[in-house]
């Protein structure tokens, strides 16, 4: 088993970012009930509250929108507890094993470490809301002591409660922060089922909006401060920025925040006048699964930030920037691959999974000169592969060029491609056979990818030559490649050197953002054309705005950005 989950620094990470997923739910949630929702909205709850308890012999006169908000809105409060709790036990299990393994200590000897009386906290708080919130509404105010807790136990595994110098300003910075992230981001799914359940026509679903508007501008201003200046601590130079990891998750950070707030701006504009149409706040709630998609994603970065050691504490191996525009400069393609008799030789897959279970980290799988020439091959052609999907998905814009709308098939070449050349070592190019091939990571996970092209190129190939109509399939596509492009963010090599691991990484972080901006520029695009899934009458349909016409037109041109940073790819 340890042959699959072998990678601890990926898994430690994935829990990482749920638990800060999570934990900006649970008090975004907190906050967007006791603070944000107006008083006709808390009514309905404590006239509900009163009847359930037999106190009054006349039934309340909430409606049924409202009802239905507060039941899906505390619904995932209690996702947001239980997933927090269930995260934050596998982080901590994980950690200590990890731990125990290494340093030959028992399980007990760990239980007064700083990460595990953090993440008992966090996990007593998640169960206590659990087990408590059936004697309160979330719109009691009193709900808030909970925010302190939660806060507590995650800036306290922060890089900042491990300094030395200027740890509590650190510490002040990382909490502000964080509730500046809970109070924008992890507020927005509730405020996309408020609007989602709501009567659009009425003045208090405005006005609430219009408080998170408020709320929204003050967290960004907190967040863009407290992340300048704890980033001038950890990196206190220009070099450490674009010279090490931490720097560069930092950019990947600020650049998806700037497509972030271009979004947010949208909605922000709308509400800039006196009179909100209900065509508007539709336009809004659109706007905000954007929002939500591309906040988690940062989320995710940060997570990834987290695992990295600040850049204030690696003087050595900087990249510089000639050797940055060395990799990146333009060189052809290689189109053509070594021999295969050149390739190493492979030992048998039995002692490999041995020899992992053994000493997993001391296990070094270093590219040779020849596997990471059949690599960049492998790389070249799905560049050529993809950039012409992209292109044809552009000219599909235009009526006078109907076959173009057939851009998905261009994905099945990429199918065929990765499943006879992908791999070298496996079937049918290598000595390792078919189902064999399966018990290596790496090869199952290009058999995986084959799947899931197939399955999104059969919805997205059917929605763009209207043979299938219905706006669920139609998001299959940009969901895919959203979620690709956030899981790519965590994407690590390991090539026994440092410079190298983050020359490589430059071109991931390139496709991984580019991913990401094309999946939600298409979600948009995709959601501002089709109904609203709510079960009650929607509004007529607002005309398409400005960003949304944009990002129609952008999402190709990302996918052809992905195209040419494949064809650019190097490892030397």
């Amino acid at each position: 088993m340890l042959w699959f989950l072998r990678d601890y620094p990926l898994a430690t990470l994935i829990l990482r970012a749920l638990t800060l997923a999570f934990d900006a739910l649970f008090i975004g949630g907190l906050f967007f009930h006791s603070i944000l929702l107006g008083a006709p909205f808390k009514a309905p709850q404590r006239a509900q509250r009163v009847e359930r308890a037999g106190l009054s012999g006349e039934k309340s006169s909430y409606s049924f929108s409202e009802t239905d908000f507060f039941q899906k809105s505390q619904a995932l409060l209690r996702i947001s507890a239980l997933g927090l709790a269930t995260a934050q036990v596998g982080f901590i299990l994980l950690d200590t094993a990890i731990l125990s393994s290494t340093t030959g200590l028992p399980f007990t000897a760990f239980f007064t470490a700083n990460y595990f009386l953090a993440g008992v906290v966090l996990v007593a708080a998640a169960i206590l809301f659990l087990a408590v919130r059936r004697f309160g509404s979330p719109t009691n105010p009193l709900w808030l002591l909970f925010i302190p807790l939660l806060l507590y136990s995650t800036v306290w595994t922060s890089h900042a409660a491990s300094r030395l110098e200027y740890r509590a300003l650190l510490i002040v910075l990382t909490a502000l922060h964080q509730l500046a992230v809970a109070f924008w981001i992890g507020s927005l799914p509730y405020l996309w089922l408020f609007l989602e359940t709501q009567d659009r026509n009425k003045s208090t679903t405005a006005a609430t909006v219009r408080r998170y508007s408020f709320v929204a501008v003050i967290s960004v201003a907190v967040l863009v401060f407290s992340g300048v200046c704890a980033a001038r601590f950890y990196t206190q130079s220009w070099s450490a920025v674009y010279g090490t990891g931490y720097g560069f998750v930092l950019i990947e950070k600020s650049i998806l925040l700037a497509g972030l707030l271009l979004f947010a701006a949208g909605s922000f504009l709308l509400l800039r006048n006196r009179r909100i149409q209900p065509s508007w706040l539709l336009r809004i709630a659109r706007f905000s699964e954007v929002e939500i998609g591309i906040g988690f994603t940062i989320i995710l970065a940060a997570a990834s930030l987290s695992a990295q050691p600040p850049a204030v504490d690696l003087v050595q191996n900087r990249l510089t920037l000639p050797e940055i525009a060395a990799r990146m400069a333009p060189v052809p393609p290689r189109f053509e691959t070594p021999p295969l008799s050149a390739m190493p030789t492979l030992p048998p897959l039995g002692r490999q999974i041995r020899q992992e279970a053994l000493s997993p980290d001391d296990i070094q799988h270093a590219n040779n000169r020849v596997e990471r020439a059949w690599s960049e091959y492998n790389h070249h052609w799905a560049g050529i592969i993809v950039f012409a999907a992209g292109l044809l998905a552009l000219l599909g814009k235009w009526k006078r060029i109907p076959w173009a709308r057939n851009w998905p098939l261009a994905f099945l070449g990429l199918a065929v491609f990765l499943f006879f050349r992908a791999d070298p070592e496996s079937w049918p190019l290598g000595p390792r056979g078919f189902w064999a091939s399966f018990y290596n990571p790496e090869d199952l996970l290009h058999r995986l990818s084959i799947l899931l092209i197939l399955s999104f190129v059969g919805f997205e190939w059917g929605v763009q030559t209207h043979r299938l109509r219905s706006p669920r399939a139609a998001l299959v596509f940009p969901a895919v490649c959203a979620i690709g492009g956030a899981l790519l963010l965590t994407h690590n090599h390991s090539l026994g050197n440092v410079k190298e691991e983050l020359l490589t990484n430059i071109s991931h972080a390139g496709i991984a953002i580019c991913a990401v901006f094309a999946g939600w520029s298409r979600w948009l695009e995709v959601r501002s054309s089709a109904p609203a899934m709510s079960s009650r009458p929607a509004p007529s349909r607002p005309a398409p705005s400005r960003l949304t016409l944009a990002a129609a037109r952008l999402w190709p041109v990302f996918l052809m950005a992905i195209g040419l940073i494949l064809l650019n790819y190097r490892e030397s």
